[in-house]
């Protein structure tokens, strides 16, 4: 994992180091990308208390990404007849989409306290290197660590908690078979992957222009 960190550190500005974070608590002109769940690393400066709570409003409830994934995945699970208990239909697809959305929104609660505890960022910081495959490699890396409130990448804790503890509070509501550890962790790492697409998806949308 150290060595992660040390590759990411090295893809994401070969030449120089994190610049100084702005004081806690000071504002940027550029709120970020996305609804300011995506930044450059100029735009880096430690979370505050209450950007954290605003970002968690955001990822977590009103970011469209939330209710785009929630129907994608859902109608993933409508193609595959999962679970099968379920059925077809418009109503199955609102159960299974309903499903979707509250497991994003429990590993968005999850990761955002965990986050806050640790200190760590829970923003996709984009790559500052050139080239598809290294901006590539740079996004699923970025699904494994974060930065620190100094802007060193560390283990994104908070992250694979959210993930696999999302799965597991979600299996409860779900029929007979999914309520064990092997479902969970299965679950929680095919969440760890699609995570990982959509930080492909979030390097590669355009930045914001002052």
């Amino acid at each position: 994992m150290l060595a992660l960190c040390s590759s990411l550190q090295a893809a994401d500005d070969p030449s120089a180091a994190l610049p100084e974070p702005a004081p806690a608590g000071a504002t940027s002109e550029r709120p970020g990308i996305l609804w300011g769940t995506v930044i450059t690393r100029d735009q880096f400066a430690p979370l505050t208390n209450r950007q954290r709570w605003d970002l968690y409003w955001r990822q977590a409830f009103w970011s469209p990404s939330i209710y785009v994934a929630s129907l994608g995945i859902a109608a993933y699970g409508q193609r595959n007849n999962d679970p099968y208990q379920w059925g077809q239909g418009f109503d199955a697809y609102v159960k299974r989409a309903a499903n979707e959305y509250g497991r994003l929104a429990i590993q968005d609660t999850i990761e955002a306290a965990g986050a806050a505890a640790l200190k760590q960022d829970v923003r996709y910081v984009k790559c500052q290197c050139r080239g598809t495959l290294r901006r590539v490699a740079y996004a699923i890396g970025m699904n494994f660590v974060t930065l620190n409130e100094q802007g060193k990448y560390r283990p994104a804790y908070a992250h694979y908690a959210g993930a696999i503890g999302a799965q597991y509070i979600g299996n409860t509501w779900m029929p007979n078979g999914y309520r064990n550890w092997d479902t969970n962790l299965r679950d929680g790492g095919l969440q760890l992957a699609f995570n990982a697409g959509f930080n492909i998806v979030r390097e590669f949308f355009p930045s914001k222009r002052n």
